[in-house]
């Protein structure tokens, strides 16, 4: 059954990870889907932006708790409620390699807390550098140096399939045009340029889109990701079995966890109660994303999401640079973690 949760959550969070992500037509619609397209094909480019948690509540979980997670437990709203995690970085294909620093600021009030995150892919291996938390007890030996984890050896001993091999990008891609082509032309507008608030200094665009809804669609939203996004997802998934096995998954798994996320059982357990996208497009790419996710169970010991993002891209296909050195001297990750 814990199982069979796991997959109905990460089915989930990728359908609604969609709902967050552009040529030639005059529909704003066909515009974005174009879009979202042609900037998928990019070789490389490099990002910048910010996300806001306004407000959240996390789901409690069934059953009894150790102290140390129903602390974890409370200590995460207070922490999140009010962050702002700072994002830049770049990606390249060939050879493959990603970079990712986020710079948060974590809780309001008396209760902040500041740390830098740098995290760094490769082809086969994924380095993180542990920050100095404080009141959070780091090994010594790990504390503010990087650990490496070894995907490819992790894939070869689960017998599943190398993570970082692709794959995660056409998930990704699906689930965006599955979600997005599935809201027909009601749900988008290309707003005129004097009508997008805080675009980044000296930022111009093509052509702008805008995706807004309220929650009087939201059972519509729900279908579109019932029926579009998770069965696509799910599709993905079923296509690639060593990818499948990557995320602990088996195709008994997800068609149990595609039958429990009907569109009837979404509609049921939540509400989007605000969804907001404002895509900024040029030369076909997308370039600039800002927008804002309002989501709740309805229910006082469920989720509940108020998030705004901002997103800039590019440099698409040119030679970008890395700000952070593969490390020589990292920590393999199985020494330390459980």
């Amino acid at each position: 059954m814990k199982a069979c949760r796991r997959g109905t959550i990460t089915l989930l969070i990728a359908a609604m990870a969609a709902a967050t992500g552009c040529s030639s037509s005059d529909s704003p619609r066909e515009v974005w889907l174009d879009a979202i397209a042609t900037t998928s094909k990019a070789d490389s480019y490099t990002y910048s932006g910010s996300f806001t948690i306004h407000d959240i509540r996390l789901p409690q979980p069934a059953g009894d708790l150790s102290n140390r997670d129903a602390a974890l437990i409370m200590a995460l709203p207070i922490l999140l409620k009010g962050a702002v995690i700072q994002v830049h970085g770049a990606v390249q294909k060939d050879p493959q390699r990603a970079e990712l620093l986020l710079d948060a600021t974590l809780g309001t009030g008396d209760v902040k807390l500041s740390m830098k995150l740098p995290i760094l892919v490769t082809e086969d291996k994924i380095y993180m550098k542990v920050p100095q938390i404080p009141g959070v007890a780091v090994p010594a030996a790990v504390a503010d140096r990087f650990i490496v984890i070894d995907a490819k050896k992790l894939a070869e001993e689960q017998g599943g399939g190398n993570v970082l091999d692709g794959e995660a990008p056409e998930l990704v891609k699906g689930a965006l045009t599955s979600f997005f082509g599935g809201l027909d032309d009601t749900y988008y507008s290309e707003p005129a340029a004097a009508d997008v608030k805080n675009l980044p200094t000296g930022y111009e665009a093509d052509r702008y889109v805008r995706v807004k809804t309220d929650e009087s669609h939201s059972d519509a939203l729900l279908k579109v990701i019932a029926e579009n996004a998770i069965p696509k997802v799910v599709d993905l998934l079923l296509g690639n079995e060593a990818y499948m096995k990557s995320f602990g998954l088996t195709k008994e798994k997800l068609q149990a966890s595609k039958n429990e996320l009907s569109a009837a059982k979404l509609q049921e357990q939540y509400t989007i109660k605000a969804l907001e996208l404002t895509g900024g497009i040029k030369d076909d790419y997308v370039t600039f994303e800002a927008g804002k996710l309002q989501l709740d169970t309805g229910d006082a010991n469920g989720m509940q999401v108020d998030i705004q993002f901002m997103l800039s891209q590019d440099a698409f296909n040119k030679k970008v640079s890395f700000e952070v050195e593969l490390p020589k001297d990292a920590v393999p990750a199985e020494q330390w973690l459980p």
